[in-house]
């Protein structure tokens, strides 16, 4: 913000965690896109690239053994999003996540694609972690898009392939703007879900062949806000105009 830029360079050489935010929320490369320095943007988002997948590296071991510990199982999460104006509940989106736990493996099926702010965008998509095998050259991490029956398989980037979709990243992250998201969770409340109009009892559904409990999840606040600063006007205009999947509530 000050214009120190040798001073970003020597706190990164040293380790500095790019992810850490200040007391607004925001981080170091949330500030250096905001005053449109596409150079402090370019020094922060390959070391946090860096610092994201040592990370990665470093968690897998003990993401296998944690999951090889715990028995195998099946889940359902329902998402619904709802507000206090009238009616506007119904044209929110909903989802139900389902989760497949088998060994050192791991399955995420979703359908809603995105949700940035107030738009999101349907798709059928489901997130599979084969811990069984994990190898130095890959991060056991693969994407499916049910609908167009294609996948993409996460793995390491070479030095070349790094760069130039760092060029790519770079111009998609100065073209939109800075969204700040924080998902507050200390005044959730779990409770079981309950059935019935007059007598009510403790509900239940049937999961494949197996009788489970329902609970409730309530009370998780998302406080959502952005910065535009480095868009220009043409920019923040052709946002608003944004067709197709998208679905602007306002």
């Amino acid at each position: 913000m000050l214009g120190h830029k040798e001073l970003v360079e020597c706190l990164l050489s040293h380790g500095a965690v790019v992810k850490e935010k200040n007391k607004c929320g925001w981080t170091p490369l949330d500030e250096a896109i905001s005053y449109g320095d596409k150079n402090t943007v370019r020094l922060l988002l390959r070391k946090l690239r860096e610092q994201t997948l040592q990370g990665l590296i470093q968690r897998r071991q003990k993401l296998i053994s944690s999951l090889q510990n715990l028995d195998d199982f099946y889940a359902e999460l329902k998402w619904e999003f709802h507000t206090w104006v009238p009616l506007l509940s119904r044209l929110l989106p909903s989802d139900v996540c389902r989760i497949y736990k088998s060994g050192s493996c791991i399955r995420l099926d979703s359908t809603l694609g995105d949700f940035t702010g107030m738009q999101w965008s349907r798709g059928n998509v489901s997130f599979i972690f084969n811990g069984e095998e994990a190898r130095s050259d890959t991060l056991s991490l693969v994407v499916l898009d049910n609908d167009s029956k294609s996948y993409t398989r996460m793995k390491l980037m070479g030095a070349a392939e790094m760069e130039m979709d760092l060029n790519e990243h770079i111009n998609v992250l100065m073209s939109k703007p800075v969204v700040y998201a924080n998902m507050s969770t200390q005044p959730i409340t779990v409770s079981r879900a309950q059935s019935g109009w007059f007598f009510k009892a403790e509900k239940t559904e049937r999961v494949g062949e197996y009788s489970t409990d329902v609970y409730n999840i309530t009370n998780l606040s998302l406080n959502i806000r952005k910065r535009r600063e480095h868009l220009t006007p043409e920019q923040i205009q052709e946002r608003k105009k944004w067709p197709g999947r998208w679905l602007m509530v306002r």
